[in-house]
Order: structure tokens, then sequence, then C-alpha cells
């Protein structure tokens, strides 16, 4: 019998030994949220640790009360196809999971539960994401997008790119914008995540190579399902903002560098947007989705799909796709459909504009390094501009390389064991 878990399962041992049939098991106390007539997310009281689990899996837990043992537990069970075999595995992987906490009335561990932290529920953070709040937040992208469809001088370019003719301040500016406006975006996730009662913290992360900061929100399964729209989108809504500003100040602004830093600004939120498509990088439209579609693995489908296709094994994709219930084929169709568009849209731009930005740099780099002298600033201006056009082609070609290097050292080991086998 199959439960269902939400979470990473590491190995388990019982203390040096297994669970036997005469063992009576007690857990801690644990937390419902509903999801769906299939499936109910539970948390141990106290921590973020969460579990996915159908119905009669949660019915065994709260069958364990520290008055029966699992023999006699189990018997209930046989009903609904649950042998005893199958309730002490469970068992196992609670037990690995710190869920179980006393077995035949010896504790497991000591209670290293960690209250969790109340959350200061100002009025301010409900009010930046009430229905006024998110009325502004529509308006601020619709008025965004007739003033750049209006006005020719406003529509992104290229150029934009290049906030100065120096590409040391460009550097400066490029940097100092892009970390403004990832960070207005994750600190939209936390006041969200506020809002609803739960916490939430900017942590690293990566995103292909690049370092990036993204939003960890550990509480987000204690919220009900229809509120957690607000915080996945939370950080769009504030990058509309943030692009409808830029754009209203370029009426204003007569300094040319911190115009072209406006454009900037604009430029590079509209690819923020236009990667949100890129669906297998788990974007915030990603998890609206699959929090809209209820099936939390369509990613893991589409690359399973994908590599299949490329491998030539179609009966395995027939076979595994035919396993599938009708609304889940329906689904992964229309993900699958959005994550090839999102594809071809990345890709169109990297050809249309990052390319023609990247000759036009190198271009310009090496102008500058053969005509100025070597100690002068034009030229070692010219370096830092190229600098900034190639060091994410060679991170990226260097991480492909280190890819292709572990695929074939795999390929290879495995060939030496069919060999010898």
């Amino acid at each position: 019998m199959v439960f269902y878990l939400s979470i990473l399962l590491k190995g388990w041992s019982f203390l040096g030994g297994k669970l036997k049939a005469t063992d009576i098991v007690e857990f801690y106390r644990i937390e419902e949220f509903m999801e769906d007539e299939d499936s109910i997310m539970i948390r141990r009281i106290g921590t973020s640790d969460y579990l996915n689990l159908d119905r009669v899996a949660l019915n065994i837990i709260k069958k364990f009360d520290g008055l029966l043992n699992i023999e006699e537990i189990s018997s209930y069970f046989k009903k609904d196809g649950y042998s005893q075999e199958d309730v002490l595995e469970f068992l196992e992987l609670l037990i690995s999971l710190n869920y179980i906490y006393k077995i035949n009335g010896e504790f497991l561990a000591e209670d290293e539960r960690i209250d969790v932290k109340s959350i200061d529920e100002k009025p301010v953070y409900k009010l930046m994401f009430g229905k006024i709040a998110w009325f502004i937040y529509i308006s601020s992208a619709m008025i965004s997008l007739i003033m750049i469809l209006n006005f020719k001088e406003l529509i992104p370019k290229g150029s934009d790119f290049f906030v100065s003719e120096s590409g040391i301040v460009s550097i400066l500016v490029i940097i100092l914008s892009t970390w403004m406006a990832i960070f207005f975006h994750e600190y939209g996730h936390i006041c969200a995540a506020r809002a609803a009662g739960i916490n939430a913290e900017i942590k690293w992360g990566y995103r292909l190579v690049f370092l990036v900061l993204e939003t960890e929100v550990k509480d987000i399964w204690a919220v009900p399902r229809r509120k957690r729209y607000s915080i996945y989108l939370a950080g769009l809504a504030w990058t509309s903002i943030f692009i409808l500003v830029s754009i209203m100040l370029q009426f204003w602004i007569t300094n040319y560098i911190l115009m072209k830093t406006l454009k900037f600004i604009v430029i590079l939120q509209a690819q923020t947007l236009v990667f949100q498509s890129l669906l297998f990088l788990r974007t915030d439209i990603y998890y609206t989705m699959i929090n809209f579609l209820k099936m939390d693995n369509l990613n893991e489908l589409f690359f399973l799909y994908l590599k299949k296709i490329l491998r030539r094994d179609l009966r395995f994709i027939k076979d595994h796709y035919n396993s599938l219930k009708d609304k889940e084929k329906k689904i992964l169709v229309i993900y699958s459909l959005f994550s090839f568009i999102g594809i071809v849209i990345t890709l169109y731009l990297f050809f249309i504009i990052d390319i023609p930005i990247a000759f036009y740099s190198l271009k310009q780099t090496i102008n500058k390094t053969l005509t100025e002298p070597l100690f002068s600033f034009d030229y070692w201006d010219g370096i830092a501009m190229g600098t900034l056009t190639l060091c994410p082609l060679v991170i990226l070609l260097f991480y492909t390389l280190i890819d292709i290097y572990k695929k074939y050292f795999s390929w290879k080991k495995k060939r030496v064991e069919a060999k010898w086998n």
C-alpha cells in the first residue's frame, strides 16, 4: 500500500532494531490541514515537518493512543487493504521523520520540538494584500502595458542594458539595480506570508548557474489552498508596482544616467516576467499552477517524458501515460504545452536581445583595448565591459562541461559494471 509523502524521505533505523507487532506506539500531537478528497496535510505541532497522507494513513496514526499494540490496530485496517507489514513499514518511516516519541512507554529521544514563532500580525500586512491592494497591483500591470504600447520611447530595447558608455559605471548600476529589484520582489513574498499568519525568510539559491535570492515559506501547507495564491503571486504583484514607478519617473527625470537606469529596470523586470514562463525552473507561476491543478509532480513527469523522448523510448511513455488518471493526462498535456511555449519564448529573446547585446559589448571591448593605452581608464573600462558580457557565458560553459563529464563518467562506469557482471 502506498502512502503519499510530500517531503524528502531519509533512511531510517529504529535504535538498531525493528518494530514488533506487540509494541505500543505513541505519537507527538499533530495538526491537520484540509487538502482535497484523496489526501490531507498534517504537521507535527511545533515544527515545520509536513506530510501529505491519504485518509486511511491518517486514521492509522489517530488509532495509536498508547493503549493498543500494533497487531491490534492493524486488524482494524485489513478491510482497507493494509496488512500488518504495511503498518509496520509506515511506523518505521514515521520514526525516521520524528513523528513518534514513545514505544512501550519509553522515550525515543528528548522532545526537541521548537515552538513556532508567533507572527507579528500588523494590520499593514493584511492591508498590503487585501482586495483593494490586489486591484492596485492588477491595475498597475495593465497601466504599464498600455503606456508601453502607446509611447514608443518606453518600449524596452537591447540598448537599455547599457546604462552608460562606461563599462565600469554600467556594471555598478546594473548590480545595484538588479539586487534592489530582486529584494523588492522577494520581500513581497515575505509580507504576503505574514499577512497569511505564517513566517518566511529570504535565503540564497540558484537559478541555472546564477546566485539569486529566494523566499522560503516552510509553513505554506498550513495555509488553505485558496489563500496560497497571494503568497505565490506577491512577488509579481510588487514587480508590477516597480515597473509602473520606473515608467512614470521617465517623464520627469532628465539626468541621462538616471533615465538609462530606469529603462534598464524596466527591461530587467520585463525579462523577469518572461522567465516566469520557464515552469521547469519552479517559478512563481509554476507554484501557482500546481496549487490550482492540485498535482505536485508535474515537473518530474515533464522531464521524465522529455528524457524518454530524447532516448526514443516511446513505449515507456505510452505505458506510463496510460497508467495516469484521465484528469492527470489532460493536466500533463496542458502543462507540457506551456513549458514548451516558455522555452520557445526564452530562446527567442536570447537570440533577438541577449546575443546582439553580447556582440555589441564585445565589439566595444575590442575597440577600446586595441585603440586605448594600456594604463588608461578607457582600456580597463573596455575590459570591464567584456567581463560583464563573458562571465555568465563562461560560467554556463563551465557547468555544462562538468555535467557532460559526470554523465560520461557514469556511462563509462555502467559499461565496466556490465562487462564484469
